[in-house]
């Protein structure tokens, strides 16, 4: 069967991409695509064409397996520029996504409708390098400059409202496909000629300066990011008065990126993340329904967690030791809500449906029908084991019991109850409101099924669940631990935490280590490891850390850590200065100066190191999923592809490290880089 279909409705041929599940543009969709309008052109009984896709979306971008591999025509960029040239109006019919080399066809068409779910976007610059079949030239010719360069450089989707405030669509639609072909029918005899988007742009209707204003925000905000410049550079090419030229320019900016080292990490990435469930033993058809949730502890990250579930429309009961407390975490939930509304992100009636879909309860036995149950109290072996035989009482036996626990043994957890089949881990990163990584973790005897519902849930909610197995800090907690210990080493060499955060910030880590301890609060690491046997902390690389806490210094939440925050900003101290140097004293380090890459060879290799013995130890299934956690969890460059990645570059055998692909469209926006430990 063919990828692409012509039918007719009167004088309106319809144009039908059918490639699930994404109608990513394959060759096959190429080829299908061209020989539909070359048949569009020369019937003389088709006056208009409609084109629109089967399925669940319009085309959602490039076929991403393609990329770095021998290009097979028709390339986009001439099959873009075919549809252009049809000698008769063409109308875009836009469900779902019209994302990359998707956007790029229907900004040929003569014209663009879509139902009010649609998205449109340029998300290439996520992938390391420019569209390459005229998106940066077309796009700005229609909405104007500085609405382009936002849509390009930042690479993040708008929805149907806002493409119809710009012009990019023209009309918004219900019933999509009658409503095309009714639309396209009040086009015949329309010269698409005067639609194209190859004329000069107005030098008026734009800043000169814009793209210099861009460039300055791509240095704070994309620091050390090749492909937003680059897209800026098309983009303002776009402006010239050769069209032609334009698209030279945009080629050749997108096939000299293609192949960077950014590019190829950000593709690991990208690939890595949708390969997270490929595991052994995992079959997400085993998925159980679960249509009730109750979250264990009201605090930061219980009221995080308790508002994903209830985002997605799922109910959830939210349990505290006393109505105080639970409504203090219902207060939380309705800051975060608040906050939603002030960034755009929501309405005030969905942050209302929201809160309204969490009950607080003090009552155990109101947890008797639910389906699923996270703990999420405080990290405490004791308290945790009474939690859950608590639960074990009076949850239903098909209930799934989660802890939230980011190191504790979930084994031990799981001995406390009659069910251990049915427990697992769901380590959620702070705050679970906004971060995306999930950990789930499977004990030596959770229940295949189990697991593959939890994946199943964590997919729901927009979550990248990683699977893991049970370890002390599990994967990223364990890694974080080698990096912040071979961190306090280097800052006892040094005789100062500032080179150490210095050095890991220019390689890209979102902070630097001791800022980040700073923000989260040094006494989270120093009550782990006092839960740890003896001998199983380095005995000189946290000595420091513990004794700042001892001293009241727990981060920025009693202003004094690693650093002072008592001024403008962060300051070196030198009572912290003074305990350094006497703690190496007593460890017989001599203070040295290091260099920055020397800083950064040696955490990397300690993370390299550690990733291959969590995946001797299978901890983890492969180390793309090694580097998805670090990237998301903990502020890894994401244009470095992960330290697994990074460090087989280094050793020359990048390829043998690369992620299963899965599937084959291209990414939306990535979430925001953040850096703390949970």
């Amino acid at each position: 069967m063919s990828a692409v279909a012509v039918t007719r409705v009167g004088k309106v041929g319809v144009i039908r991409v059918d490639a699930p599940p994404v109608n990513a543009i394959s060759q096959a969709v190429r080829q299908g695509l061209w020989d539909a309008f070359q048949t569009v052109s020369d019937d003389q009984q088709i006056a208009v064409a409609v084109l629109i896709c089967a399925g669940r979306t319009f085309m959602a971008g490039a076929d991403a397996s393609e990329l770095g591999k021998p290009p097979v025509p028709p390339h986009l960029n001439d099959l873009v520029s075919f549809i252009e040239s049809c000698p008769k109006p063409v109308v875009a019919a836009i469900h779902g996504q019209a994302l990359g080399g998707g956007l790029e066809i229907a900004l040929a068409c003569s014209h663009r409708i879509a139902t009010a779910q649609a998205r449109f976007g340029l998300p290439e610059v996520n992938l390391g390098f420019v569209p390459g079949a005229g998106g940066t030239q077309r796009l700005p010719r229609l909405i104007g400059v500085e609405p382009a360069l936002e849509m390009a450089v930042e690479g993040k989707p708008v929805s149907a409202q806002k493409a119809l405030g710009t012009g990019l669509i023209n009309a918004i639609v219900q019933d999509l496909e009658p409503d095309a072909v009714g639309f396209a029918t009040d086009l015949i005899g329309v010269d698409p000629a005067q639609f194209r988007l190859n004329q000069p742009i107005a030098t008026e209707s734009f800043d000169a300066g814009v793209f210099d204003q861009w460039r300055a925000i791509c240095a704070k905000r994309k620091r050390g990011l090749d492909a937003p410049l680059a897209v800026i550079d098309a983009v303002q090419a776009a402006t010239g008065p050769d069209f032609q030229a334009g698209l030279e320019k945009e080629r050749a900016l997108s096939l000299g990126l293609r192949k960077s080292p950014q590019s190829t990490a950000l593709r690991h990435i990208f690939f890595a993340e949708r390969a997270t469930y490929k595991v052994d033993g995992l079959d997400l058809a085993q998925a159980e329904d679960l249509s009730s949730v109750a979250v264990i502890g009201a605090g930061t990250m219980g009221a995080g967690i308790a508002q994903v579930f209830a985002a997605q429309d799922i109910p959830v009961i939210l349990v505290e030791i006393s109505d105080q407390a639970a409504q203090a975490g219902l207060d939380r939930i309705r800051g975060n809500l608040k906050q939603a509304v002030k960034r755009g992100r929501m309405d005030a009636a969905r942050a209302d449906a929201v809160l309204a879909r969490v009950a607080p309860t003090t009552d155990y036995e109101a947890l008797a029908s639910v389906d699923l149950v996270i703990e999420a109290a405080v990290e405490d072996m004791a308290i945790k084991k009474r939690i859950f035989a608590r639960l074990d009482q009076v949850c239903h036996p098909g209930a799934i019991l989660a802890t939230n626990t980011s190191y504790l043994d979930i084994n031990e957890i799981a001995a406390a109850t009659s069910r251990p089949d049915r427990v697992a881990g769901l380590h959620f990163f702070s705050p679970a409101q906004i971060m995306k990584l999930v950990e789930i973790i499977r004990t030596d005897r959770t229940d295949s099924a189990v697991t593959a519902t939890l994946a199943a849930m964590m997919k729901k909610l927009g979550k990248i669940g990683v699977i893991a197995g049970v370890c002390h800090g599990f994967i990223g907690n364990r890694m974080y631990q080698v990096y912040q210990r071979e961190a306090g080493l280097l800052m006892l060499e040094c005789g100062s935490p500032e080179p150490v955060d210095a050095a890991l910030r220019q390689f890209g880590m979102a902070m630097g280590p001791f800022q980040v301890l700073d923000l989260s609060g040094i006494d989270i690491g120093y009550l782990m490891r006092k839960a740890l046997p003896d001998g199983a902390v380095h005995p000189h690389a946290f000595r420091v850390h513990d004794r700042l806490v001892e001293m009241e210094r727990k981060g920025r939440k009693t202003q004094a850590g690693f650093y002072r925050y008592d001024g403008d900003g962060p300051a070196l101290d030198e009572t912290v200065l003074g305990l350094i140097a006497e703690v190496a004293e007593k460890a017989g380090i001599a203070p040295r100066a290091l260099s920055a890459q020397e800083i950064t060879d040696r955490c990397m290799r300690v993370l390299r190191d550690e990733g291959d013995a969590i995946l001797s130890e299978r901890i983890a299934a492969k180390r793309g999923d090694i580097d998805v956690v670090f990237v998301n969890g903990y502020g890894f460059p994401r244009h470095k592809g992960g330290p697994m990645f990074h460090a087989a570059g280094l050793n020359g055998d990048r390829g043998l490290h690369s992620s299963q692909r899965v599937d084959n469209t291209m990414p939306e926006t990535p979430g925001d880089l953040r850096c703390k430990l949970t």
